[in-house]
C-alpha cells in the first residue's frame, strides 16, 4: 500500500488526529505536560461530553486554522473543543506583543 492510500485509511485517519491534538495540548500546556495527560484529557472530554474523540481531535486542531472553521457532522465537537481549549489555543497563537 502506498503512503497516499495510508491515508485515507480510516484507522490512520484516527492516530492521525490523536496524534496532532496530543501535540497541540502538549505545546500549549507546557514541557511537562506528558502526551499520556494529554491523551488522558482528550479521553476525560470525549467521554464527559459524549462526543467521538476523533471527532473532538479533529474539532481541536481546526481551533488552530482560526475563527469559523468547522467540519460537517462535528459541530458538537467543535463547540466542545472551543469551550475546552478555545482560550488555551488563541493564547498560544496569538501574536507576541510589544
Amino acid at each position: 500500500m502506498t503512503i497516499e492510500a495510508h491515508r485515507d485509511n480510516p484507522a490512520v485517519r484516527r492516530l492521525t488526529a490523536l496524534d496532532t491534538a496530543q501535540a497541540l495540548l502538549r505545546s500549549a500546556r507546557g514541557r511537562s505536560y506528558t502526551e499520556d495527560q494529554a491523551f488522558d484529557e482528550l479521553l476525560d472530554a470525549s467521554m464527559r461530553f459524549h462526543v467521538d474523540i476523533v471527532d473532538l481531535c479533529e474539532a481541536l486542531t481546526d481551533l488552530t486554522s482560526g475563527p469559523g472553521t468547522t467540519v460537517q457532522g462535528h459541530r458538537r465537537a467543535h463547540t466542545v473543543a472551543t469551550e475546552l481549549w478555545g482560550r488555551l489555543i488563541d493564547r498560544r497563537t496569538a501574536p507576541a506583543e510589544n
